[in-house]
């Protein structure tokens, strides 16, 4: 018997969201392309929201009417979300990896909660209407039938700030696509590098601006190297801007042609071909409930400096040098050794390499696709 999954699509086809994808965009598009080949699962995709529906493929199910209106009834209520039954007829399990978490009674919920962060540090998220936010967030995480979470770090936050019972999580790393381990053309990164105004050799940081992210203790960490090797090395930041960004893009723009470089909207087609032209990457992030950029830097073969908390240390293991993220002077030193010292930056490469060998998206679908059908 197939299972039929509804899988929460939105990120992927809203005209706002479709071009620049996010952490959660590429979990949700890889998953998507995994899903339906296990045995006996197909997959219905799922939209909210008027501009996804519009563009959505032929096939997708579409919550209807405004998302923001739909789903504050429902979560406020306790209510089915709007056209629940329609869902049931189409969909045996609903998948909702973004914070799109539907009221559905006759369908069972799987969510996706990828940190805890609007719990844990609310000072980071958008202040417009947070406590309410947080309440609603909380609640419609709390109706899942399960949960899964992508680090084993991640599991006591969401039992403490959620209120989840450990029983109804999973654990399911994520991957890193094949893609990342081939290297383009020599044509192909001079022309991206070229187009960019880059030349090969720069420390590179790529994330969504917000002050998790620690964009800028990185310029200041920067600021910190000796001025032969900041002559050697730009620092190239490669992120769109997020909430409570202001300060950060004042950072960038006021050491613009010190050596910093930033780059607001690159597309997935060009963000391989800016890993394998840097010398290492930078990523001592304060907060991540996972770091999928680091699996992709250690793929590209580059050496990486990746902070020592939450679950960076997990997914990084011995193949990163890891720092305190708050000490900026740490930041700055293991900068410099990782573009000093060469047998260092080998090594980790090697390192790297053969650890990001180890997360594939296959594995996180094959374990992600057994919750689902547990929950069937």
């Amino acid at each position: 018997m197939t299972l039929r999954v509804g899988l929460s699509c939105t990120i992927l086809v809203d005209p706002l969201t479709r071009d620049v994808l996010d952490g959660i965009g590429v979990y949700t598009r890889e998953l998507g392309a995994r899903l339906p080949a296990m045995p006996g699962i197909s997959v219905v995709p799922a939209v909210v929201g008027p501009r996804a529906a519009a563009a959505a493929p032929p096939g997708s199910f579409a919550f209807p009417g405004r998302h923001s209106l739909d789903t504050l009834r429902s979560m406020v209520l306790g209510v089915e979300h709007r056209n629940a039954r329609a869902l049931a007829s189409v969909a045996d399990v609903y998948f909702a990896t973004d914070q799109r978490v539907p009221r559905l009674k006759r369908t069972p919920v799987c969510a996706t909660i990828h940190d805890a962060i609007p719990m844990r540090h609310p000072e980071w998220a958008n202040p417009r209407l947070r406590r309410l936010k947080n309440l609603l967030l909380k609640q419609s995480f709390g109706w899942a039938d399960r949960v899964l979470v992508l680090s084993r770090a991640t599991v006591a936050e969401v039992v403490e700030h959620y209120r989840i019972p450990e029983s109804r999580i999973a654990v399911t790393p994520l991957g890193v696509a094949d893609a990342w381990f081939e290297a383009p053309s020599a044509g192909t990164l001079a022309a991206t590098l070229h187009r960019y105004g880059l030349a090969r050799g720069y420390l590179l940081f790529v994330g969504t601006l917000q002050p998790r992210k620690n964009v800028e203790r990185i310029v200041d960490a920067y600021n910190l190297l000796p001025p032969a090797l900041r002559a050697s090395f730009d620092l190239v930041v490669v992120g769109k801007v997020g909430w409570s960004a202001a300060p950060i893009v004042a950072k960038l723009r006021a050491h613009a042609g010190e050596g910093v470089r930033w780059l607001e909207r690159v597309p997935d087609a060009d963000l391989r071909a800016l890993f394998r032209g840097a010398a290492a990457f930078v990523f001592p992030s304060l907060y991540e409930g996972f770091g999928l950029p680091v699996l992709e830097a250690f793929a590209s073969g580059l050496p990486v400096v990746a902070s020592n908390v939450t679950s960076l240390p997990e997914v990084a293991g011995d193949a990163a040098l890891l720092v305190d993220p708050l000490d900026t002077d740490a930041i700055a030193q293991a900068m410099a050794r990782i573009v000093d010292d060469r047998a260092l930056a080998d090594d980790l490469r090697a390192k790297g390499l053969s650890r990001a060998r180890t997360f594939t998206w296959d594995a996180c679908a094959a374990k992600t696709a057994a919750v689902l059908r547990e929950m069937a």
